[in-house]
């Protein structure tokens, strides 16, 4: 752990040295697609456009330099929940959400951009175009997301790149002490998990953050063998995979009542058993390449083998968004990540 961990840092160290040769007011960095990208330092107005991306410049302390903002599952002012207005008071200024505009980009005096390297090329080479620096991110794995953590950090100053080495500790500490608690329980033995997305027909592939987050809790996935993305299925398969635990994501209109309820799915032996679960959500959605994915491990590691883990859940949990959105949970908030 300590080895991968002085390697990360090395590496980030090494950028910094490379670009002190271009002098002290540009950074140069190698985003997820592989391309340079120089920025003039400092940074001080942010948009971010790639909605997993938002949460990784709140985490390493810059969300005040957002002035404009896309967030996962928030299509509008009206889908956001009480703790975004808390820890982002400008919400209602900065939220964004559909095709981003170039014009009204450079109206907003944008320094520098984020963006989605898989959807956002067209519209990053346009912003590059016009003299606006633009770093793509890539991420579907936890590995990934470590990384964007580091990339990010470089262009955010000193306290950035302390928080995302910080980070890095804060994973391999909780995912190694997850897959110790639980490294005696043969694969056999693991609860089978079906994970649903925003119809209860729409499975996780095996391609997706969602699958390592259940192999990463102690879990296995049935629907590990498909590909792409949301994959949707019918219900005769369902059946035939019968899971022992359904998880539900925290957005998205499908709760466990509607399962519970429906005739059609009492024979599947999650429902039979009362084992459905959606994810809570704070800040970000905690099944998708976010900082609070981390916790998705604890919290559904703690669904699935209730009393395994040695951590303090609740601890960890308020230490958490203390540390990483200056946040401080609510005992209802607190209530529902610790108890699945």
């Amino acid at each position: 752990m300590k080895r991968w961990l002085a390697g990360i840092l090395a590496a980030s160290i090494a950028i910094s040295t490379t670009v002190a040769a271009f002098g002290q007011d540009v950074v140069q960095v190698i985003d997820q697609t592989g391309d340079v990208v120089l920025v003039p330092q400092p940074v001080e107005r942010l948009i971010c456009v790639y909605g997993p991306g938002t949460y990784l410049i709140y985490a390493l302390g810059a969300g005040d330099l957002l002035v404009e903002a896309w967030y996962v599952g928030v299509m509008g002012i009206s889908q956001a929940w009480d703790s975004m207005f808390k820890i982002e008071p400008r919400l209602a200024d900065i939220l964004a959400f559909g095709d981003p505009n170039v014009e009204d980009m450079v109206a907003r005096g944008a320094q520098l951009v984020f963006a989605g390297g898989s959807q956002h090329d067209a519209f990053a080479k346009q912003l590059g175009d016009l003299g606006i620096p633009v770093i793509q991110y890539v991420m579907e794995t936890p590995d990934a997301l470590k990384e964007a953590m580091v990339t990010t950090a470089q262009v955010l100053g000193s306290e950035a790149k302390q928080r995302a080495a910080l980070f890095l500790y804060d994973f391999l500490r909780i995912t190694d002490t997850v897959e110790h608690d639980l490294g005696g329980i043969a694969a056999p033995d693991r609860p089978r998990v079906l994970f649903v997305g925003t119809d209860p027909l729409k499975v996780a592939s095996g391609d997706m953050y969602q699958t390592w987050l259940v192999d990463a809790a102690g879990g296995v996935s049935v629907s590990a063998d498909l590909r792409g993305a949301w994959n949707t299925v019918n219900l005769e398969q369902i059946l035939v995979w019968d899971p022992d635990v359904i998880v539900i994501p925290p957005y998205g209109p499908v709760k466990p009542v509607d399962l519970a309820a429906n005739p059609d799915w009492q024979t599947v032996r999650a429902v039979r058993e009362n084992r459905i679960y959606r994810m809570p959500r704070v800040f970000g959605p905690m099944d998708t390449p976010v900082p609070e994915s981390l916790l998705g491990v604890l919290w559904l590691a703690n669904a699935l083998h209730p009393g395994a883990i040695s951590l303090d859940i609740a601890a960890e949990m308020n230490a958490f968004y203390a540390t990483y959105y200056d946040y401080s949970l609510t005992e209802a908030e607190l209530l529902l990540l610790t108890h699945p």
